[in-house]
């Protein structure tokens, strides 16, 4: 698949160990796609997440119905299971081991990478490759056990407005807060519990909808 840059408006990530069970993590997914999410990221990280042929299992599922809706696969931070499950993208954090190595062992593969700080943004400049960045945590989040402290709407927008990558928000994105982030200039928002959370995910990507 073409990367194309509106695949990044409305970006759920999700994992099994961010819900109650897998039966709970396949509902909320399947709700998500037919609602309007333009990307989806399976993020298997932290305590209680799947590993090995489990792991394998839920993402080909995972990769089945994305396909079945028409909408882009990004497997985060396993280059080889993206290559495997013939995933769209992937997605890796600057922690998650050589930039520069993980790049080229995912091409053809488009390629998204996190970014927190300034000097996380100037180590990947002129790098060949990246197709888009994920900034942030923007808020304090609780659904990602290793996240960074949060770098608020200026410290978005800061590093928006000299990217020259596409750019997402990541972390402790809310509807209440997301008008405030869709206006630093990113062409889209990543989130977990907006929707894993959500009472009505219909209603709430309905929400999402109209702010773009």
């Amino acid at each position: 698949m073409i990367f194309k840059q509106d695949m990044l408006a409305r970006y759920f990530i999700l994992g099994t160990q961010n819900v109650a069970s897998e039966a709970v993590f396949f509902e909320v997914l399947t709700q998500a796609l037919a609602n309007g999410i333009t990307l989806f990221q399976y993020r298997e990280k932290g305590p209680g997440s799947l590993t090995g042929s489990d792991k394998r299992r839920v993402a080909q599922r995972v990769r089945e119905l994305t396909t079945q809706y028409q909408v882009p696969l990004v497997i985060d931070d396993d280059i080889d299971l993206a290559h495997a499950i013939k995933a769209d993208g992937v997605h890796f954090g600057q922690g998650d081991g050589d930039i520069e190595k993980n790049i080229q062992a995912s091409q053809p593969l488009f390629v998204g990478v996190s970014v927190s700080t300034q000097s996380e943004y100037d180590r990947i400049t002129g790098l060949n490759g990246i197709d888009n960045i994920g900034i942030g945590p923007v808020f304090a989040t609780t659904s990602k056990a290793d996240a960074k402290p949060a770098i608020g709407i200026a410290g978005l927008k800061e590093i928006v407005s000299q990217s020259q990558w596409p750019a997402i928000a990541i972390g402790g994105i809310s509807q209440a807060n997301l008008p405030d982030v869709l206006k630093t200039g990113v062409v889209g928002a990543s989130v977990i519990s907006m929707i894993s959370e959500s009472e009505n995910i219909s209603q709430t990507l309905a929400y999402w909808k109209q702010l773009t």
